[in-house]
This record gives structure tokens, sequence and C-alpha cells, in this order.
């Protein structure tokens, strides 16, 4: 069981490609991810106390890891969403997709010291590699595209840059507050700056909250579990390892799309998942 934590981690995609699901198909996308960070409160919280380390104590150290956590998780959530308004952004998404996974590798050998094999940086660059062909194919006029929509929009370069912050601000994070706690403390602070940047219609969320309460429990589960299973395994395996496998969500969520939305899975699609595959396998050999 010397790689078990691989199986935590997949565990963690598939439920994160499912909560994903589940926002895709909800009526108004802002208000179901608000109101899914509250329900990861309402659960976890209690879960929390109950797996409170044995005389541990709040410290001001978690006032500083939890505050600069919900920073960057809150700012990642917004540069997204508003990357999301702009038509060229699905041209670079898939490059701000890998270049967070990639980043962490670098990072985490430099500033962290982790030990970075050269099957692990192999396997991340074929991860990144099969995103952006899942995405965007193999023509080399659709790869041209995508390059000058980085170089045109500051928020591709945004998200890939928050999700290495963010993931090893954590990776550092964990070794003061418990996985379930700072999952908490993330998700609550998501809750009130997200609240009064993202949600403003007081009708929207009421009728949501009648229509879908119970998706967006289920939803709120599930992205708890995700993040929680991710949190524990960084207390034990290098940062730099667990973020490129964690992308392996963007294939379970494309094949959970098959199934569920009835979507295409066409043949840029298996070859992209091929070779997410493959830079798995090279990193968890």
């Amino acid at each position: 069981m010397a790689n078990y934590w691989f199986y935590l981690v997949l565990i963690a995609s598939i439920s994160h490609a499912l909560w994903n699901i589940m926002l895709k198909q909800s009526e108004n996308k802002a208000v179901f991810l608000w109101s899914l960070r509250i329900w990861s409160v309402i659960i976890f919280l209690p879960i929390s106390f109950l797996f409170w380390p044995k005389g541990a104590t709040i410290t001001y150290e978690w006032i500083f890891w939890g505050a600069g956590s919900i920073v960057l998780h809150s700012a990642y959530a917004i540069v997204l969403s508003k990357a999301y308004e702009k038509s060229d952004f699905s041209l670079a998404y898939p490059i701000s997709r890998g270049l967070g996974p990639l980043l962490v590798v670098a990072a985490g050998s430099i500033l962290l010291s982790e030990p970075v094999t050269f099957l692990s940086v192999v396997g991340s660059f074929l991860i990144f590699i099969g995103i952006y062909i899942m995405y965007s194919g193999v023509t080399f006029s659709m790869g041209l595209k995508s390059l000058t929509s980085m170089i045109k929009s500051p928020y591709p370069l945004l998200v890939g840059l928050l999700i290495t912050c963010y993931t090893l601000f954590d990776k550092l994070a964990v070794s003061v507050i418990p996985p379930v706690s700072l999952n908490v403390i993330e998700n609550l602070g998501q809750v009130l700056v997200l609240g009064a940047v993202q949600v403003r219609n007081i009708g929207a969320v009421t009728r949501q909250w009648k229509n879908e309460w119970l998706k967006m429990a289920i939803a709120g589960g599930l992205a708890g579990l995700s993040y929680i299973l991710v949190l524990i395994v960084l207390t034990e395996v290098p940062v730099s390892l667990v973020a490129p496998v964690r992308e392996s969500s963007i294939v379970i969520g494309s094949l959970l799309g098959v199934y569920l939305l009835k979507e295409r899975y066409n043949h840029h699609k298996i070859l992209g998942s091929l070779i997410i595959f493959i830079g798995v396998v090279f990193i968890v050999w």
C-alpha cells in the first residue's frame, strides 16, 4: 500500500467531478456554488470536532494560515468566474488548467525542497499535454489561437498562478491546522466573501434553495470530502505528486458528462484522456 495516497486522491477526483457535474446542471451557478459551500460548513463543522486532535488549541498561527487560505481560495473563485465571462477563455482554459500542476511541481522542488524524480516530471508534462488535447485537439491553428488568447487576457495565467498558490499554501497550512478544520475555515470564508461579491439577488437565492436544496447539500458534501481527502494526503505526500494526479478529475468528469449529460466523447478527448492516464501512471510508478 505504498501508493495508498493515490486511491484517496482518486476518490477525491471522483467526488470533485460529481459535484462539478451538479454545478453544471444547476439553474444559477453562482448561487449554487455559494450554497454548496454553506452546506460544506454545515456538514463538516460537527465532523471537525469529532476529529479534533487531542490537546490541540487554536493559536495565532491558525489565524494566519486560515486567513491566508480563505484569501487565496476566494480570489481563485472570483478570478475563475470572471474568466468564464470572457469568450476567449474557452481557448486558453486548457493551458491555465494544466499550468497550475506544472508550477506546483517546480515550486515544490525549489521552495519546499521536495524530491522530484524524472518520471514525475515527465508525468506532469504528459498530464498538461493531455489536458490541452482534451479541450483543444491537436491542430496547430488551435494551439496558436490558445497562445494568442493567453497573451491578450490575464485571466488564464492568474487562474494557473492561484491554483499554484493555494495548493502550496495549504500544503504548509495542514502542518498547523487539521485537514477537516482547514476545509471548514476555507468554506466559511468563501461563504462570506462570495456572498458579498457574487450573490446579491435574494430572490434567486430563495428560489434556488427551494428547488435544489438537496442537490446543493449533496454537492456540498462531495466538495468537502474531495478537498479534505487531498489535504489529508498533503500531510504526508509531496505536493508535487498530489497536484498533477488531482487532474485525473478532468477525465472522470468527461466520462460522467458522456453518461449523465449525454455529451460527445470525440477522438481528441479519447487521446487526451489516454495521455493523462499515462502521465498519472508515470507519477505513481
